[in-house]
């Protein structure tokens, strides 16, 4: 292996560890990396080679960029974390002459986690010393201060992924209940960061690695029930956590409520507001605006109009946080209109198809876990969320098709 993709392929490893315990080193890390792929490509040692859904990656980050020129009120911030829109998908169409190493790479995502787990727990004693029994200390994101809950969630998940398939290095390599051991732990932890879409995903994640390996063995019928028991098994053991069953509660008197009138409900609640009415609420304010804007308010303009909305429904507190609308689908209706919203779910589509066609289990599952995650975050608009996607997206999508089942 030459020099320059040896180096790259350490950095790249360190990458997918380092930047999960601190977000400031993945920009220089990304800048230091492309260097070394271009310094790559200029010895030869690599090719150019950009993908369909590369290029759409791209295509959405200059329809974020062209979109500060229509809005009343520019956020050049904002554009910056967008960068990984067009950073990874460069990246990694400097096709190298050996694979990319994602066995290690994983692994550094995996003992990435298993760090941040011990920060929760030290953050989680502390808080507890500090503040007593005042505060939830043990939850969501008292527990989770480096990363939002979601965020933490997303990567244990993955790493989940990647150990039910035995495609992490050094475990792959060991005993199978080794693997268990830490599937089992990154799922518990789930109890504390009592996200919703965590929840969903991961029992998504089982219910599907069940019946794709149970098929062989016992037909498609039969493994789907199984499946399926799995994933109501799943939201049973979630639903113990007092927390976790008190908002799943919580999630189905509001939707109720709404359904039967939506005028009243987004009107007629009081401050403060808790997580699931304020959801419903600016999902409803972001319908409102997208249909009002069909071409989006530009990136930096959304969340002046969504506080707008709020004060006008008589909701004073909650628009001085400027929160965005908690749905991806939303956030890129309302900020870059119909045109990035098309080429968001065209994405998607793409992405399916490709891991679904290549027999990539672990990225189709990546797939549906980011699609269930859009639905109640948007997730995208931190850089927790759009590091790590992109970064694994354009990773797996440069992977060989699997000729094997």
């Amino acid at each position: 292996m030459p020099t320059t993709q040896r180096l790259f392929n350490l950095l790249l490893i360190a990458f997918c560890g380092l930047w999960l315990l601190s977000k400031g080193l993945s920009g220089p890390l990304l800048i230091i990396l492309l260097g070394i792929a271009i310094v790559g490509h200029l010895k030869k040692e690599n090719q150019f080679q950009i993908q369909f859904v590369h290029v759409s990656w791209i295509l959405l980050f200059l329809l974020y960029c062209s979109s500060l020129f229509w809005t009343s009120t520019p956020d050049w911030s904002a554009l910056e974390r967008k960068l990984a829109l067009l950073a990874f998908p460069l990246l990694f169409s400097f096709k190298w002459k050996n694979p990319l190493p994602i066995a290690q790479m994983w692994l550094a995502h995996t003992l990435g986690c298993l760090v941040l787990i011990a920060i929760a727990y030290y953050d989680a004693v502390l808080c507890q010393l500090t503040l007593g029994q005042s505060v939830r200390c043990f939850s969501t994101t008292y527990f989770s201060q480096v990363h939002h809950p979601s965020y933490f969630s997303a990567f244990l998940i993955f790493s989940i992924i990647g150990l039910l398939q035995g495609k992490v290095a050094w475990f792959r390599a060991k005993p199978r209940w080794i693997s268990w051991l830490l599937i089992l732990i990154f799922a518990s932890m789930h109890l504390h960061l009592g996200t919703l879409a965590g929840i969903i995903a991961l029992g998504m994640v089982l219910m599907i690695f069940t019946i794709y390996r149970l098929l062989q063995y016992l037909g498609t019928t039969k493994s789907i029930v199984i499946g399926a028991l799995l994933l109501l098994f799943s939201i049973v053991l979630a639903l113990l956590s007092k927390d976790i069953r008190s908002d799943a509660q919580n999630a189905r008197d509001f939707t109720r409520s709404y359904i039967e009138n939506p005028e009243a409900f987004v009107k007629g609640r009081n401050e403060p507001l808790q997580g699931n009415e304020v959801r419903l609420i600016l999902w409803t304010a972001s319908v409102e605006l997208g249909l009002k804007h069909p071409m989006g308010l530009g990136l930096g303009g959304l969340e002046p109009a969504l506080s707008q909305k709020l004060i006008a429904w008589g909701y004073p507190e909650q628009a001085k946080k400027e929160f965005n609308p908690h749905n991806q689908f939303l956030q890129i209706w309302n900020e870059v209109g119909l045109l990035g919203l098309v080429i968001f779910i065209g994405i998607l589509y793409v992405l399916l198809q490709q891991f679904y066609t290549k027999r990539q289990l672990s990225g189709f599952l990546l797939t549906l876990v980011f699609i269930i995650f859009c639905l109640f975050e948007s997730i995208l608009q931190r850089e927790s969320g759009i590091v790590f996607f992109l970064c694994w997206f354009t990773a797996l999508s440069m992977q060989p098709k699997i000729t094997a089942p």
